[in-house]
C-alpha cells in the first residue's frame, strides 16, 4: 500500500535528484566557458579542433541536463495538482456520504420520522418534477424540509395520515406529478360505496 513515508521518500529522491541536476548544469556550464576561452586563444589547428569538439559536448550536456530538469519539474506541478484533485474529491465523497448517511439515520423525535417518512413518499415525485437536474431537485427538497418544518407546528401534524399529510404539502408546493405512494407505506383502504336499494315491486291498482 502506498503509505505517507513512500510519499516523502519520493519527494526528498525527487529534491535531492534536482539539486545534482543543477549542481552538474553549473559546473558543465563553468567547463564550456573555460573551453571558449581556451578555444578562441588556441592557435594550433589540431588543439582547437579538439577543443572545439570538447566544447560541443558539455554544451550538449548542459543543454540535456537543463531539459531534464525542466522535465522533472513540469513532472512535480502535475503530480502537486493531482494529489490536489485526489484531496478535494475525497473530502467532496467523504461529505457525500456524510449528508447520505444523516438522511438515513433513522430520527429519534415522532415529529423527524414523521417528516422523514414523508420525504420518502415524496423523493420520487421531487427528482420526476425536476426532470433529473440536481440543482433543481435540491431546490425542491429544500422547499419540502421547509414547509415540513412549518407544517410541524400545526397540532395536527403527528395525527393526520402520512398519506394526507403529503399530498396536502404537494398541493402547497404547487407540484404537477403522480403521487403514489411506496411499498413502503400502506394504502388508504377506498371507500366503500352504498349498496342500492333493492327495487320495489310495482304495486298492482286496485280494480275492485
Amino acid at each position: 500500500m502506498f503509505s505517507f513515508c513512500s510519499m516523502s521518500r519520493n519527494t526528498d529522491k525527487q529534491a535531492r535528484a534536482e539539486a545534482m541536476l543543477g549542481e552538474l548544469a553549473e559546473l558543465s556550464l563553468m567547463v564550456a566557458r573555460e573551453l571558449a576561452v581556451r578555444l578562441r586563444a588556441s592557435e594550433d589547428t589540431q588543439e582547437t579542433v579538439a577543443l572545439a569538439g570538447a566544447f560541443q559536448k558539455v554544451s550538449r550536456v548542459v543543454r540535456l541536463t537543463l531539459a531534464l530538469d525542466a522535465k522533472l519539474e513540469r513532472e512535480a506541478a502535475r503530480d502537486a495538482a493531482a494529489k490536489a484533485e485526489a484531496s478535494e474529491q475525497a473530502q467532496a465523497d467523504a461529505e457525500y456520504d456524510a449528508a447520505c448517511a444523516a438522511r438515513a439515520a433513522p430520527p429519534a423525535d415522532p415529529v423527524e420520522a414523521r417528516k422523514a417518512r414523508v420525504r420518502g413518499l415524496m423523493n420520487r415525485l421531487l427528482w420526476t418534477e425536476s426532470e433529473g437536474e440536481e440543482e433543481d431537485y435540491e431546490v425542491l427538497v429544500e422547499d419540502l424540509n421547509a414547509r415540513l418544518d412549518e407544517a410541524a407546528l400545526d397540532p395536527d401534524f403527528e395525527d393526520l395520515p402520512i398519506e394526507a399529510l403529503a399530498r396536502r404539502v404537494i398541493a402547497d408546493m404547487g407540484l404537477t406529478g403522480r403521487f403514489a405512494l411506496s411499498l413502503g407505506e400502506s394504502q388508504a383502504a377506498p371507500a366503500r360505496e352504498p349498496k342500492p336499494a333493492p327495487a320495489r315491486e310495482p304495486q298492482l291498482a286496485d280494480t275492485g
